[in-house]
């Protein structure tokens, strides 16, 4: 293995910026400089290892990624005036990127400060360290090993057998830092540090954010206390290979046995195939009476006028009982490309002995709490030539993993307690379900009040006169527009400051978002926006979801230098997820009663001629 000791030399020398102005200044350790060894050049960034990680969760470095598979530590111990002097030292990591402040405007943990992602030794328990005696004018350099792990507190396991389940609270990609901690071994016992910062998985008085404690609270002001901050940092980031296959699962078991399919790519291990097919859920709510006409929608085969005469004159007892379908065949819709790394989705056409509109969709199998979620895809255009819709509701989102010890964090209030839910539902302070997503389709993109008039005339059933029922267009439509709807699922929690419901106007860098919520029950937050299909679909184009502790941000754009802002909400209008979540990517066929006002109904398009074809081409997690 090439060693990479020459590339990474000219970044060891690092310093340590001031830790606090009132801190006495041991000076017996010195000069902390993480030594990553990684195998991939001179930047200190790497992708996250999926070879391994489905199971139990991903670690940093991933085997061969770097220097015997761990990072190195590098500081100097030194203490000339005390000969043999042994000390006690703590190394710590922390994600940079997704975090709460550590301290609050009190000068206390800031409250959320304990769900932000820190870590120590592997085992989570293991407390400071000893180093041998120290002595001559030189000291002695010590060299520490570790890894980012999942769950680094040890609070994730399987509710049944008690085992711990690490992929439930993975790595965040994003920066991290290195904190060092050390302490006198004589004088270890005089400091008196809490047992939460000894044993960071300890909970006796709740997590201590180690951070804070070192840099604000107690420790950053103990005489017998050095703490040093390296400014070598490291960047994580995940981009699953699309080309490593699809895995087929039995959804409810984790255990690698029911693999069944990997959907086009053979070569490697499913172990590594960082998506599977995403079956939805069929609600009976769905159901709708369609037209049967198989007509090829896209290649201008229908038309709004078509759709407008079927709706009005067609008799209701030749409409056909349907609702959207998922397969029944394991890859016949999805596959892997292993050649150009893609993943190729599309909805079959449908079969005239028993037409259908058929969801498809991927789903990742690794979750992550926060990130930048960007995904390049070719879906399918939803506009004909002649502004018809062909049904189709393309969508990039976050569900969440239902990972052991995944709630998101008390509501004051409550959450409403069930999905599908009505307005006499429970509220229940804690829940697991959180949603983020983009849904691009042909609905109104503005925002609509709790009864509203239609946005056309209203059509007369059954007149032979053309006016009758040929409604136009709506007023102000701009031929070739579909809808990006943004939208968060926070199940109602009311505890936001600026909890709302109707249309509310919410600020970013000079744009003004109009959010949507229907009432005070209503479970998720929506924004929309026009946009021309022609430009999200004609080719590759990247979607984006910036998730972020206190913030959503969605972004389109034809490359990444490029992107503009779609929608944007905070937490004053609305709770942000704090538990980990999965990525999906999806082309289906939904109940136009779930988007009032819509210009045209579900049940008067065709079902496909032809397949409505998808492609995602890349996906980067940082």
């Amino acid at each position: 293995m090439k060693s990479t000791w020459l590339v990474l030399l000219p970044f060891l020398n690092m310093a340590c910026g001031p830790i606090s102005d009132d801190r006495p200044s041991p000076q017996w350790a010195s000069d902390p400089r993480p030594f990553w060894g990684l195998h991939i050049g001179p930047a200190d960034t790497l992708d996250l290892d999926y070879s391994e990680a489905l199971d139990s969760g991903f670690v940093v470095p991933g085997r061969g990624q770097a220097d015997g598979g761990a990072f190195t530590m590098r500081f100097q111990l030194r203490d000339p005036d005390h000969p043999g002097r042994r000390f006690r030292y703590k190394l710590y990591y922390r994600n940079e990127s997704y975090k709460f402040p550590e301290q609050g405007a009190d000068g206390a943990q800031h409250p959320n400060a304990w769900e932000n992602f820190y870590g120590s030794w592997e085992d989570a328990h293991e407390g400071f360290r000893s180093s041998p005696p120290v002595s001559g004018p030189q000291g002695m350099e010590m060299a520490v090993r570790w890894r980012i792990t999942g769950d680094p507190r040890a609070e994730a396991r399987y509710r049944k057998n008690g085992m711990r389940a690490r992929w439930a609270r993975n790595p965040r990609v994003g920066e991290y830092s290195v904190l060092l901690v050390v302490i006198p071994d004589d004088r270890f016992d005089a400091v008196g540090l809490p047992s939460g910062v000894i044993d960071i998985g300890d909970t006796t008085s709740g997590f201590i954010e180690p951070y804070w404690y070192f840099l604000h609270g107690p420790g950053a002001h103990a005489p017998d206390v050095q703490v040093l901050l390296a400014e070598r940092r490291l960047v994580v980031r995940a981009r699953p290979d699309l080309g490593a296959g699809i895995a087929i699962t039995d959804t409810t078991v984790r255990d690698t046995s029911a693999f069944c399919a990997n959907c086009g790519n053979a070569p490697r291990s499913l172990q590594s195939a960082p998506f599977e097919q995403f079956i939805h859920y069929i609600d009976p709510s769905t159901a709708f009476r369609n037209v049967p006409i198989i007509a090829d929608v896209l290649g201008n085969g229908y038309t709004p006028e078509d759709h407008d005469r079927y709706r009005c004159n067609m008799p209701e007892r030749w409409l056909v009982d349907t609702r959207p379908m998922t397969t029944d065949r394991p890859c016949s819709t999805v596959r892997s490309d292993p050649e150009k790394h893609v993943i190729q989705l599309w909805n079959p056409a449908a079969d005239p002995t028993g037409p259908r509109k058929e969801n498809v969709g991927v789903r990742s199998r690794h979750g992550f709490t926060y990130g930048s979620y960007r995904v390049q895809c070719h879906l399918s255009r939803l506009l004909n030539d002649e502004d018809m819709w062909v049904g189709l509701t393309n969508a990039i989102w976050l569900i969440y993993q239902g990972a052991p010890g995944n709630l998101r964090r008390d509501c004051p209030g409550g959450y409403m307690a069930n999905y599908y839910g009505g307005d006499d539902d429970a509220r229940i302070s804690r829940t697991a379900y959180a949603e983020m997503d983009f849904e691009i389709l042909c609905t109104p993109p503005y925002c609509p009040d709790r009864a509203f008039p239609p946005i056309l005339p209203e059509q007369v059933r059954g007149s032979q006169e053309r006016l009758s029922w040929w409604r136009g267009e709506p007023p102000g439509r701009v031929p070739g527009m579909v809808t990006v709807a943004c939208t968060n699922w926070d199940m109602a929690c009311a505890a936001p400051e600026d909890f709302g419901w109707g249309c509310r106007p919410i600020e970013k860098d000079g744009h003004r978002f109009l959010a949507h919520r229907w009432d005070r029950n209503y479970r998720a937050l929506t924004e929309k926006q026009e946009e021309p299909d022609s430009t999200l679909f004609n080719g590759p184009y990247w979607f984006q979801i910036d998730w972020r502790p206190e913030e959503v941000l969605w972004s389109v754009g034809p490359d990444l230098q490029h992107m503009h802002a779609v929608g944007y909400m905070n937490s004053s209008v609305t709770s942000i997820s704090n538990v980990q979540m999965l990525l999906i990517v999806s082309q289906e066929f939904h109940n136009t009663r779930w988007w009032p006002g819509s210009r045209f109904d579900q049940g008067f398009i065709p079902f496909p001629a032809k397949d409505y074809l998808g492609e995602i081409e890349q996906v980067i997690i940082q």
